[in-house]
């Protein structure tokens, strides 16, 4: 995020059993859980860098506050997200799982083919990301979310460049440029950043 080509509008920080802080109001951007950008070119599209649990009593107000300040109206939404590969549930035999890999849920109003197969019954979206999904459902607003099923506990670059035909999608396809240095800022943001399970925009 420090390219240039994003800028940071906000931060938050909040407390629960997993996240504590003792200062919720002078924050440094290394120091909060949730980062806002915006992209320059653009200042209409927002990104939002999740790296800590939010509770469920506490995912309402997190979507009231972040949804509360943007207008609803021409608003499309993109979640990225993983779960280890053992939540995954299917009839095959988990052998012939190859990790890490994509599955796609969307809202009704969401009318852009996904970059995956849709993800498959019995199986479900947990916390934040099925929060942000359910509150876009609910008010109509396009989404997707994309979830990488991954062998690791941890973020690493197998696990990111598996959302890499995300970024060939409708949506996203006039916002990304290559560049020759990807794979080494990829390496330094797993390295310097300590991110727990979850990436949301």
């Amino acid at each position: 995020m420090n390219s240039g080509v994003w800028e940071e509008v906000g931060c938050a920080k909040l407390w629960n059993e997993w996240c504590r802080t003792t200062d919720t109001v002078h924050l440094t951007p290394t120091e909060a859980f949730c980062v806002f950008y915006h992209l320059k070119s653009n200042p209409s599209v927002l990104l939002c860098q999740c790296s800590c649990y939010i509770a469920e009593d506490q995912q309402y107000q997190w979507l009231e506050k972040v949804f509360g300040s943007c207008p609803r109206r021409d608003m499309q939404i993109t979640i990225l997200t993983c779960r280890h590969v053992t939540d995954y549930k299917t009839s095959a035999s988990t052998s012939s799982l190859h990790s890490p890999f994509l599955k796609a849920l969307k809202t009704q109003n969401f009318k852009e083919p996904p970059c995956c197969s849709l993800l498959e019954q019995p199986n479900i979206v947990h916390d934040l990301p099925a929060a942000v999904l359910s509150f876009c459902q609910v008010w109509k607003i396009p989404a997707i979310l994309y979830l990488c099923y991954t062998d690791v506990m941890k973020l690493d670059l197998i696990t990111i460049e598996a959302f890499e035909p995300v970024l060939s999608s409708g949506s996203l396809k006039g916002l990304v440029k290559s560049s020759p240095q990807s794979t080494e800022i990829l390496k330094k943001l797993v390295a310097t950043n300590e991110i727990q399970s979850n990436i949301y925009t």
